[in-house]
């Protein structure tokens, strides 16, 4: 009995003749089992040493730097409640996460239950990845054997699929490293393509029961991150077209779309709290704003996918990637699509079938169907390919299309493990009898070609460094009373943010890392009003900071010195000047400084709004900075950087110039911080542009409507208003026909003008 009637005779199928997953698990659940937990504990050793990788370090996490730092953030939060909401982050106005979405609950429970059964974040981290080994062998595992495989080559392709250099790579990107998702939606895509007709008639509660577990097996799927739940609805389109084509019909395409729609319900239920979020709050466009042009830099290169791992074993081939590396153009996360040798050798018999198929009619359906996806993928992935189309006509937020790497790795593998038993049982079937023998010597070829043994010295400077953040902190939290904030500095922004000299993006985490009841400033959202709270507020005096801060409540100042460009030295020799003692506590490394705050106040600041928070502070900033004292007779001065007091909020106006600033869009408002009176008179100094002259511009005050006209010039008008007995908190202006210079006159400057504001006062 050869070994592909091994593989067949223990393995029911479903009515396309695809072995069920069911099936596959109740046959071979021994060996899945020891395939899984082989993974996790070789991955282990592999993160860690022999010696120390047989009990998985709990204590360290893997990743301590980098976005490394931003995952472990998420992790605290989600150990702590969950990942939208943090009250100890950015306080007091709270850390919210809903302007950066993300289809990833999944991976936030997964490391939720973690954190809970390992004791913590570090635990929830450490655990989370290492069950992603097991996790993807077993998805693996089910996908070869459903694809036929016989039970040597599927564990030997699980194994290899299981330990890419992508696996390792992506530490930092701790969620792309669970992407047992792939070879599932391969399993999927393989049941679309066989489809013939329609599932047989039977009782409508056994179609309702079918139709729920599919629709909570693609929110499962779609849950493991957004650009997964795209590849994936990707490899399933394309199996209902083959399938179309092939059977003649359009079962499959039905199927597919079922199956994609379903995937897309996921994604929009994994974001529904952001869409929530920004439709309550609005829009920050400050947060994840893409351009089409980022998918040609995030792109992968072919040459990517074939060339070793940068830390290979064999020093000439590590030194031939970083060689390539270090001398080609765009090379940056995409850097990780290494597949390993037997996955480029997949790779590129997939291009030779590609190439030769106008000149076959026939060849096994299940290599058609893994070339013609995986060839897809690759096209969508390469920069300047199908993703760079996408981005220009759908959306530009899909933009690491290198990430279909590890789809394209799961193509490839699957590719040359059932294209090598292919021609074994043809042209060589005596040795098709000996499958564990050759399945032996290609896992060990390729678990040395794709891994790399641990790297001691970097586990160690990380240990040093995690060390030091916590000792220090928890220092800072014996020092303080349970509950207490900490100002810290310098102000940073979240997320994505360059480096502040040698302070790297996420590292003022630590603090809130490090410590179960204190609460820290730094951790809002950019463009939200905490964070040009503190962004306007750094700006201060050091001696108006301490006064805010101590309005706040806060009992101490945390220094990284990494922010500044002398070490922080003369903002530790003025603090402790004012505050009349030295920092009471410093890191180990130097780089951390504590100073204890006395004298502070202790306000109930629980449930107040951000402007609650504000009148507390004695200190109102939003996206205009501070405001300056004003009046309304004095007006507005828009030659002026500043807002007066009076103005609560303004909206739809572009930088000050030196002769004032012109208005951004169709439409310009200003909130008054009081009710404006009931008669008086708008004294307007303004210009229009272009078109816009000598036209009828509607100017709303409340809910009354008036017009005026402005011309070319800066001109003064006036315009009286009755608002008869209503009340008015805005000033609105709409220009009739805004236009960009470069449309009038072919310049570069693409804005879009409209009124030209230099001053506006109110005389009552």
């Amino acid at each position: 009995m050869n070994a592909h009637n091994f593989m067949r005779e223990s393995r029911p199928v479903d009515a396309n003749g695809t072995p069920t997953l069911r099936s596959i698990l109740a046959a071979d659940w021994k060996l899945i089992f020891i395939g899984a937990l082989a993974s996790f504990f070789l991955a282990s050793i592999l993160m860690s040493g022999m010696r120390e990788g047989l009990i998985p370090d709990l204590s360290t996490p893997y990743g301590y730097a980098g976005d490394g730092l931003f995952h472990a953030w998420m992790a605290q939060r989600v150990a702590e409640g969950w990942v939208f909401d943090n009250t100890r982050s950015g306080y007091p106005f709270g850390s919210n996460f809903l302007d950066f979405p993300g289809s990833d609950a999944g991976a936030h429970l997964v490391i939720k239950l973690s954190a809970m059964l390992g004791g913590g974040w570090v635990a929830g981290v450490n655990l989370f990845f290492l069950l992603g080994f097991a996790v993807c062998f077993i998805a693996t595992y089910v996908t070869a054997r459903a694809f036929g495989l016989n039970r040597s080559f599927a564990m030997t392709a699980s194994a290899l699929y299981t330990f890419v250099p992508f696996h390792f790579l992506r530490l930092h990107h701790l969620f792309y490293t669970w992407y047992f998702v792939a070879p599932l939606f391969f399993y999927l895509a393989l049941d679309v393509y066989r489809t013939r007709e329609p599932a047989k008639a039977g009782s409508i509660k056994s179609k309702l029961g079918g139709l729920f577990a599919m629709a909570v097996g693609m929110l499962v799927l779609s849950s493991f991150g957004v650009y997964y739940a795209l590849f994936g609805a990707i490899i399933i389109t394309l199996a209902g077209i083959f399938s179309a084509i092939r059977a003649g019909n359009l079962h499959g395409i039905k199927k597919a779309a079922l199956l994609s729609a379903a995937i897309v319900a996921g994604v929009l239920i994994n974001i529904t709290p952001n869409l929530v979020g920004n439709f309550s709050d609005g829009r920050n466009v400050d947060v994840a704003q893409r351009s089409p042009f980022e998918s040609e830099i995030y792109g992968l290169k072919m040459m990517q996918l074939i060339m070793p791992r940068p830390e290979h074993r064999v020093s000439y081939l590590a030194e031939l990637t970083r060689q390539y590396n270090r001398y080609t153009p765009v090379i940056n996360e995409n850097a990780t699509s290494s597949i390993g040798v037997i996955g480029a050798a997949g790779f590129m018999l997939i291009l030779v079938l590609v190439a030769l198929a106008p000149a076959r009619s026939e060849g096994d359906d299940r290599l058609r169907l893994l070339a013609a996806t995986t060839f897809v993928l690759f096209l969508f992935a390469t920069i300047g390919g199908l993703g760079s189309l996408f981005a220009m006509l759908v959306s530009p937020s899909i933009r690491g299309w290198n990430r279909a790497s590890i789809f394209i790795a799961c193509g490839s593998i699957l590719f040359f493990f059932i294209s090598l038993q292919i021609l074994l049982q043809r042209k060589a079937p005596r040795l098709a009898n000996y499958p564990i023998a050759i399945s032996a010597m290609l896992l060990l070829v390729g678990l040395y070609d794709q891994t790399a043994p641990a790297c001691q010295a970097c586990n160690s400077s990380q240990k040093v460094a995690f060390e030091n953040d916590k000792d220090f902190i928890h220092a800072v939290e014996k020092a303080l009373p349970a509950g207490a904030a900490i100002y810290q500095l310098p102000y940073m922004g979240f997320p994505e943010v360059p480096p502040l000299h040698t302070l790297a993006n996420y590292q003022m985490t630590a603090g809130v890392l490090h410590s179960s009841s204190l609460h820290w400033s730094f951790g809002g959202m950019k463009g939200r009003p905490g964070d040009l709270f503190y962004r306007s507020l750094a700006q201060e005096p050091m001696v108006r900071q301490l006064e805010v801060v101590r309005k706040l409540g806060f009992e101490g100042i945390q220094i990284d010195r990494r922010g500044y460009a002398d070490n922080a030295d003369a903002l530790i020799t003025e603090l402790s000047q004012l505050l009349q003692h030295p920092p009471l506590l410093q890191s180990d490394n130097k780089e951390l400084v504590f100073f204890k705050l006395d004298g502070s106040a202790h306000p109930q600041l629980t449930n107040l709004s951000a402007k609650q928070i504000m009148d507390q502070a004695g200190y109102f900033a939003d996206a205009w900075g501070p405001r300056i004292p004003g009046d309304l007779a004095t007006g507005i001065d828009f030659t002026q950087s500043l807002l007066p007091d009076f103005i609560s909020g303004a909206a739809g106006l572009y930088a000050n110039e030196p002769w004032g600033r012109w208005s951004a869009g169709k439409k310009v408002d200003f909130d008054f911080a009081d009710p404006l009176p009931q008669k008086f008179t708008l004294v307007l100094k303004a210009q229009a542009f272009a078109s816009n002259a000598n036209k009828p511009i509607c100017v709303e005050v409340g809910s009354h409507e008036y017009s005026t006209q402005l011309t070319n010039g800066i001109t003064e008008v006036r315009l009286d208003v009755d608002l008869k007995g209503t009340s008015a908190h805005r000033i609105s202006f709409f220009p009739p026909n805004p236009v960009s210079p470069k449309r009038v006159a072919g310049s570069d400057d693409e804005r879009i003008l409209g009124i030209g504001f230099v001053s506006m006062r109110i005389l009552q």
